[in-house]
C-alpha cells in the first residue's frame, strides 16, 4: 500500500490494483492483472503519474485518482530504477547507462522511455451492434473450447475505459463503458463507444457473399444458422469470412464462427432477443464487418490523446500549491476545463470531481457551470470555520480526461494554520528612510532630528528614577566598555546580555545589519538608533498592518490587542473606542487575560515620561492560529525637570526676589543711600592714595 505523495489517495496493489479517495475507509478496483503482480510504483506529485511496473517488466501508466490506466510498455532490465524529477519527467537509471524519459515538447509524457504507443487489444474477434448512427457495442468472442486459464486473456478490463478503437481499414470508436457478463453465449464482455470515425464494411470483392440475400433460422445450441439466397454463381461463404460480423440494422448482429458450406454458416447472436426469426434480407440491406484475428489482427485499442486542458484562473502556474488559510478567513480556487474532444459529444455533467482529504477540517463549498465555450469552470470556496488546525489535501479529477494528458489532476494543499509569511508590523507616523538610519540624522520639517543614537551599554530608566535602571535589557550592547547607571544594588542585579553573551567585544555579538535596525526585544543587544521624539508625545496613533501572501490589511476587531511595556515602565496611557459590539468580547478577554485589551482601529499612545520606551503588541488568542506580535520604540527627549525641579527654581527665585524688594523697602525707610555710602567710600580711598 502507498499513498501518493501529498494527497489521500491510497492505493493497494499486489496482482490487482485497488484506489482509496478518502484515505482508506474505502476502495474501487482499478486493474486486474491476474497472474501477473505489481512489484514496484513511481509517483510524480507534480503532474500526477504514476507508472507501475510488473513482476513481468511490463510498465502502466495511471493518474492519480483517475479511474483508467494504460499500457505504455515493458522494461527488459534486471536491475534499474525509474524516478521522476521536479518536473515531472520520468528517467530511467541502470548501473551502466542513464535514460531520460521526454522532453519539454513531450508534456513529460513517460512512454519516451518504454518505446512506441502500445497496442492494448488482445487476441480475439470483436463482433459491432449498433445502438445508433453514432454509438455501438462491440462484443468480446470467447470460442467455447477455450481453456479456462486463457479465458481472461480475450475480454475487456477497465484498462481500456476511454481508450481508442482503431479499425485496420478505417475508422475509430471511443470507448465510453466497459461491462462484463455471462450472456450472451459466447462473449463474456462489451464496451459502448461512440463513432468518431465510420468503420469500414467489407466490400464484394472481400466477402462475395454480400451479392446474395440472407436468411436466418434457429440451429440450436445458441447457434444460428445463415444462409444463402444465391443470386450469383460466385457468391458463397469462404473460409475467410470466419469471424467477420454480419450487421443489420435493427436487429442483432452475428458473428459468423463456422463455415458449413458455400451457402450456409453457423452464427452466435450479440443481442438473442432481438433476432430476426426465419426472415430473408435482400443484398445490400445487410452488413459485413471484419473485426477478426483469422487473417491477422483487424483491430487494436490505443490511448486516447488529451481531450482535456487544464487551467488555472489565478496567477500561480505551479501544480504544487500551498495554501494557509488562518482562522475566520476563506481562500477560492478556480480551475477551468476546456475539452478538446473533436466529433464527440459534450456531455452536460460535470467535468471534474471535488475530493476533500479531510472534510472535518475545512468548510468547503463548490459551484460548477459550462460556459458559452462548453468549457466547464469550477470555484471551490474554502473556510477554517473551527479553532482545528491541520492540513487536507483537495483534489481536482478531470475525470474523463486521458492518461495522454500532462495534467489530470490538481492537489493543492490546504493548511488550517497559519502562514510563515504572515505577520503584524507597526507603520510609524513618520516613515525614515534607509540612508537616513544608517548615518543617523534625519530632520524633520521642525528641525528636529528623529534618530537617537542610544548610549553604549544603555538601560532605560526605571519608575525609581534614571540612575535606577531595573530592565534586564541592554540596548547597543558593547561587553568591552562600562555599564552606565551601575552603582546601585538592585540596578547591578538587573540587566544581560543576549546577543552578546559570552562574547568580550561587540564585534564578537555578530550583529547583522536586520537585527541592527530590529525592535524585537530579543535583538535588544544589537539596537543602536531608535524614533526620537519630543517631550511630551501626545495622542500618537498606533498604526498596524497585518501582511501575508494575500496582500495587508489594517489590524481591526475582531483583532483586539493588549499592549505592555516590556522594561515595565510607566507614565503612558492609551486611548481607543470600544464599539458595542465588542464591550462584552473586551470584558470577557481581560477577565481571562488580566491585563487591558484594546480596540487597534484608532488606538491613540501619550508619553509624559523620558527617554526609551519599548512597546509590545499582541493580537489575543482566538482570532489567529497566528501569534501575532508585534515591537515598537519611542525615545522621549527634551524633557524639562523632573518634579519638583521646577518647583523648586520658582520658590528660590520668587524668595531672592523677595529678599530684594523688602532690602530695598527697609533701606528706603531708614533713609539709608547706599549708593551714596559707595561713592563716598571711593573719595576717601582716592585722599590716601594721593
Amino acid at each position: 500500500m502507498i499513498f501518493h505523495p501529498r494527497s489521500h489517495f491510497l492505493y493497494a496493489y499486489g496482482n490487482q490494483v485497488w484506489l482509496s479517495i478518502d484515505g482508506g475507509n474505502t476502495f474501487d478496483l482499478i486493474a486486474d492483472f491476474h497472474d501477473d503482480i505489481i512489484k514496484n510504483t513511481y509517483h510524480s506529485f507534480y503532474t500526477s503519474d504514476i507508472t507501475l511496473v510488473s513482476q513481468s517488466g511490463k510498465v502502466y501508466l495511471t493518474k492519480a485518482g483517475l479511474g483508467k490506466y494504460s499500457k505504455i510498455g515493458s522494461i527488459s532490465d534486471k536491475v534499474f530504477t525509474l524516478y521522476y524529477d521536479h518536473m515531472g519527467f520520468i528517467h530511467k537509471l541502470t548501473p551502466d547507462h542513464f535514460e531520460a524519459g521526454g522532453s519539454p515538447a513531450a508534456f513529460g509524457n513517460s512512454k519516451g522511455i518504454f518505446g512506441q504507443a502500445f497496442d492494448m487489444g488482445f487476441d480475439t474477434a470483436l463482433a459491432p451492434q449498433y445502438l445508433t448512427l453514432n454509438e455501438m457495442i462491440f462484443y468480446a468472442y470467447v470460442p467455447k473450447n477455450e481453456p479456462k486459464d486463457r479465458v481472461h486473456t480475450k475480454q475487456f478490463y477497465d484498462i481500456h475505459f476511454g481508450k481508442l478503437i482503431h479499425s485496420r481499414k478505417t475508422g475509430t470508436a471511443y470507448i465510453r463503458k466497459v461491462f462484463q457478463h455471462n450472456t450472451p453465449e459466447g462473449f463474456l464482455s462489451s464496451v459502448i463507444a461512440e463513432l468518431i470515425d465510420p468503420f469500414g464494411i467489407e466490400e464484394v470483392n472481400e466477402s462475395s457473399c454480400l451479392s446474395s440475400s440472407l436468411s436466418i433460422s434457429e440451429a440450436g445450441n445458441h447457434s444460428y444458422k445463415l444462409s444463402l439466397q444465391l443470386q450469383s454463381v460466385i457468391s458463397s461463404f469462404q473460409d475467410s469470412d470466419i469471424e467477420k460480423t454480419v450487421v443489420i440494422p435493427g436487429y442483432s448482429s452475428f458473428l459468423i464462427t463456422t463455415i458449413l458450406d458455400n451457402e450456409n454458416a453457423l452464427a452466435v447472436a450479440t443481442m438473442p432477443e432481438i433476432v430476426p426469426h426465419n426472415m430473408t434480407f435482400q443484398k445490400d440491406s445487410w452488413f459485413l464487418y471484419n473485426f477478426g484475428k483469422r487473417n491477422g489482427q483487424t483491430w487494436n485499442i490505443y490511448a486516447k490523446p488529451c481531450n482535456y486542458w487544464f487551467q488555472q484562473h489565478d496567477d500561480s502556474l505551479s501544480l504544487s500549491v500551498l495554501k494557509y488559510i488562518d482562522l475566520g478567513k476563506s481562500h477560492t480556487l478556480k480551475m477551468k476545463v476546456i475539452p478538446n474532444t473533436k466529433l464527440l459529444r459534450t456531455l452536460e455533467i460535470p467535468l471534474l470531481q471535488v475530493i476533500v482529504g479531510n472534510p472535518n477540517l475545512l468548510e468547503v463549498k463548490v459551484e460548477g457551470y459550462f460556459d458559452e465555450t462548453d468549457s466547464y469552470i469550477m470555484e471551490v470556496s474554502t473556510a477554517s470555520k473551527t479553532l482545528h488546525q491541520g492540513s487536507t489535501s483537495l483534489e481536482f479529477i478531470v475525470w474523463g480526461a486521458s492518461t495522454e494528458c500532462y495534467v489530470t489532476t490538481f492537489v493543492p494543499m490546504l493548511k488550517s494554520s497559519c502562514s510563515y509569511l504572515k505577520s503584524m508590523h507597526h507603520i510609524p507616523s513618520e516613515t525614515i528612510p534607509l540612508e537616513d538610519w544608517m548615518s543617523g540624522v534625519y530632520v524633520n520639517s521642525q528641525g528636529f532630528n528623529m534618530i537617537k543614537v542610544l548610549p553604549i551599554n544603555y538601560r532605560p530608566p526605571s519608575n525609581m528614577g534614571i540612575a535606577i535602571p531595573l530592565t534586564d535589557h541592554f540596548y547597543h550592547a558593547d561587553p568591552s566598555k562600562p555599564i552606565p547607571r551601575n552603582l546601585f544594588y538592585k540596578s547591578k542585579r538587573s540587566g544581560k546580555f543576549k546577543q552578546c553573551a559570552n562574547a568580550t567585544t561587540r564585534k564578537e555579538c555578530n550583529c547583522t545589519n536586520d537585527q541592527k535596525f530590529s525592535y524585537a526585544v530579543a535583538f535588544s543587544d544589537c539596537r543602536e538608533k531608535v524614533p526620537r521624539f519630543k517631550f511630551p508625545v501626545i495622542q500618537y496613533p498606533v498604526s498596524l498592518q497585518v501582511y501575508s501572501e494575500d496582500g495587508n490589511f489594517p489590524v481591526e476587531t475582531p483583532y483586539l490587542v493588549t499592549v505592555t511595556e516590556v522594561n515595565n515602565r510607566e507614565n503612558w496611557n492609551l486611548r481607543h473606542t470600544v464599539p458595542e459590539n465588542v464591550k462584552k468580547m473586551k470584558a470577557y478577554l481581560e477577565s481571562i487575560l488580566s491585563v487591558p485589551v484594546y480596540n487597534p482601529l484608532g488606538l491613540n499612545l501619550s508619553i509624559k515620561g523620558s527617554e526609551l520606551f519599548h512597546f509590545r503588541v499582541s493580537v489575543v488568542p482566538g482570532v489567529s492560529f497566528c501569534n501575532l506580535v508585534e515591537e515598537f520604540q519611542i525615545y522621549v527627549d527634551e524633557v524639562p525637570l523632573p518634579f519638583p525641579g521646577h518647583t523648586l527654581i520658582a520658590v528660590a527665585a520668587a524668595v531672592l526676589l523677595g529678599g530684594l524688594i523688602f532690602i530695598a523697602f527697609m533701606f528706603q525707610i531708614r533713609n539709608i543711600h547706599p549708593w551714596d555710602t559707595f561713592k563716598k567710600l571711593i573719595r576717601r580711598n582716592n585722599l590716601v592714595y594721593r
